[in-house]
């Protein structure tokens, strides 16, 4: 093993005062809504210049899970000590049509090591990663099943290393990495149909639990563990 980099990495379990249920995915955007608006003071926490309004284009740092009712938020590099200052039990927030006060928070803090393996480390994927956009995907839907196969592990590599380049983490090596089963998973955001890749994969990179890639991964797409 050859060690890349170690981030920190902080994580809060948010309980709430009553059972939420609902689709993971419907309440990982409204957790990271009632969040943004909350501290709607810190990038850190929406990914929009809090003076001009735009969208800043980089590795989102904070990111929002939903997980067995629970709401996760994990903050890598610079974002994990802003998580941990933040006054979580007295946070009343608005999901949906519902509003719901934080019973618990649960932080961790740990330093989430990525390196390069000489071996293939197996990988399971939480939620389904986004790698494919309009053009892709229509490209995609064209091809032969070899080639699709090919194609699916070409974005795989690659947007594994966007998201780490993301972190400033640098690959020295050539980056394999493929599906070693995969299946198709409808998602919707923000009014688009998307398809979204999940199942497991091997690469010769050791990641940390909870790293994710792809599209959207601030509104809990894309998160693995080993």
């Amino acid at each position: 093993m050859h060690s890349l980099a170690k981030i920190p990495c902080a994580q809060v379990e948010l309980s709430w005062d009553r059972d939420l249920p609902g689709k993971p995915a419907q309440r990982a955007s409204q957790l990271r809504g009632a969040l943004a608006t909350a501290f709607r003071d810190d990038p850190l926490f929406h990914q929009h210049d809090p003076t001009t309004g735009k969208a800043l284009y980089r590795y989102p740092r904070v990111q929002y899970r939903w997980d067995a009712g629970r709401g996760l938020v994990i903050g890598w590099a610079e974002a994990a000590s802003r998580l941990l200052d933040r006054p979580w039990l007295d946070l009343s927030l608005r999901l949906g049509e519902e509003s719901v006060s934080i019973g618990d928070a649960a932080l961790t803090l740990r330093h989430s090591e990525f390196a390069v393996s000489q071996r293939l480390e197996h990988y399971r994927l939480h939620t389904p990663a986004l790698l494919f956009n309009q053009d892709n995907y229509r490209r995609y839907q064209q091809m032969s099943e070899q080639e699709q196969r090919l194609e699916r592990d070409r974005l795989l590599v690659s947007n594994l290393l966007i998201a780490m380049r993301g972190l400033e983490v640098t690959f020295p090596e050539r980056l394999y990495a493929a599906f070693v089963q995969v299946h198709r998973q409808p998602c919707y955001y923000k009014e688009q149909n998307l398809h979204g890749l999940i199942g497991e994969f091997v690469a010769n990179v050791i990641l940390p639990d909870g790293f994710a890639f792809g599209r959207t991964v601030s509104h809990g797409y894309g998160w693995l563990s080993r």
